[in-house]
């Protein structure tokens, strides 16, 4: 393992690549965490360590002999740093145990016995009267007012001084203000289900016909169907930012309103196929994933950098990214009503790269991470107000 790389990360990383393997950021934070804590215990044979990333990771038993070469080739790569973090918790905690045990020594030390004479008073050494120095430090650290240190009285900071975010929530767009944005892009339409009994109405009908057969319900309502399709840049120079894009399928999908929404995912610019999965599996022909749009209501997201993360300014380069997003997008202005294009990047990043010329061929891109959140849905209010002209039409 290299220094300032993730320890093992190469083998998830393998995992993905050569099984097919979903890269569960979340399992992989546990396995750090495993780590770090001591609770996979060291063994000469690696028997332990070998039976949690089985447990964690194993997706199939019929992949299990290709996933232990993959491991025993991680382990062999990996050997000396891992057997390092698997032993240096069990160290600490000698050490602390150790540092335990003089301390109690050391209080008994200074505990006096017994004095059957109250006049006569026992005699202390100074050094028994001076306090340890870890407990003189934590004393400091207690005590201390809450403001930046000062050179008089510098402390070093302890581990349980630092803060953790124990949160998700560290995106400028939350996840109500991303459930708010998608809910302004519904199209609603009638629905089977009735929503309760139409009183005013079963009166009137009552009223006419002088009899009362059958009580009148409210129709219901239901967003429509080909409201929105979702194709989503994956992998490559994505990679950074697989977290937002699951979160902004997750929450239009979910609270936004848009349960029925297909996704398709692409590796930096689709060519003639788009894919059901994340690990580019389940290709589906692009004309295919747009037979059941709709080109007076359906909008076509897209969630893509669109060559602003990498900034690369070629001009050939350039040209070539553009000329193959343009057939893409040739094929959503024919079947879909409107374009929207959903950045990571913010706009000062797209100057000079295809991020700039791809911006001209859609009807709007807008930067997803921008630092007001409530940007993201004057977006979406915004691709609204264009689309009501066409539902009255």
């Amino acid at each position: 393992m290299k220094d300032g790389s993730l320890p093992f990360w190469s083998f998830f990383h393998d995992l993905e690549k050569k099984l097919s393997y979903e890269r569960w950021i979340d399992k992989y934070q546990q396995f750090l965490q495993a780590l770090s804590n001591g609770d996979i215990s060291y063994d000469s044979e690696w028997k332990n360590f070998r039976q949690v990333c089985k447990i964690m990771f194993l997706q199939d038993f019929r992949d299990e002999a290709a996933f232990d070469k993959l491991l025993d080739a991680a382990i062999e790569k990996e050997k000396r740093a891992i057997e390092q973090l698997l032993t240096v918790k069990k160290v600490a905690e000698k050490k602390s145990k150790q540092t335990k045990a003089e301390n109690k020594t050391t209080e008994t030390e200074e505990t006096p016995g017994p004095n059957p004479d109250p006049i006569i008073k026992p005699q202390v050494s100074e050094t028994l009267m001076e306090e340890p120095a870890d407990m003189k430090q934590t004393m400091n650290l207690q005590f201390l007012p809450m403001e930046a240190p000062t050179e008089s009285h510098a402390v070093p900071v302890s581990e349980s001084a630092i803060q953790f975010l124990h949160t998700d929530e560290y995106f400028p767009v939350t996840r109500r203000q991303m459930v708010k944005g998608w809910q302004f892009l519904r199209l609603k339409e009638k629905s089977d289900i009735s929503e309760g009994l139409d009183l005013p109405e079963t009166i009137r009908q009552v009223a006419r016909e002088g009899l009362f057969l059958n009580p009148v319900y409210k129709t219901g309502e239901r967003n429509r169907e080909d409201t929105l399709i979702i194709f989503a840049d994956y992998r490559g120079s994505m990679t950074p930012f697989h977290e937002l894009t699951t979160r902004l399928i997750e929450t239009a999908r979910t609270g936004g309103g848009h349960p029925r929404a297909p996704v398709y995912y692409f590796q930096n610019h689709p060519v003639g196929y788009v894919f059901r999965n994340t690990n580019m599996s389940g290709p589906v022909k692009i004309k295919e994933a747009l037979m059941k749009t709709n080109r007076n209501f359906t909008l076509a997201v897209v969630i893509s950098d669109a060559g602003a993360a990498r900034g690369n300014t070629n001009p050939e380069r350039r040209k070539s990214r553009l000329d193959i997003t343009s057939k893409f997008l040739e094929f959503l202005d024919e079947t879909c009503a409107h374009t929207i294009w959903l950045n990571p990047m913010p706009i000062h990043r797209w100057k000079g790269n295809a991020a700039e010329l791809i911006s001209k061929k859609v009807f709007l891109m807008a930067p997803v991470l921008d630092r007001y959140g409530d940007k993201f849905q004057e977006t979406l209010r915004t691709i609204l107000k264009h689309q009501k002209p066409a539902l009255t039409n």
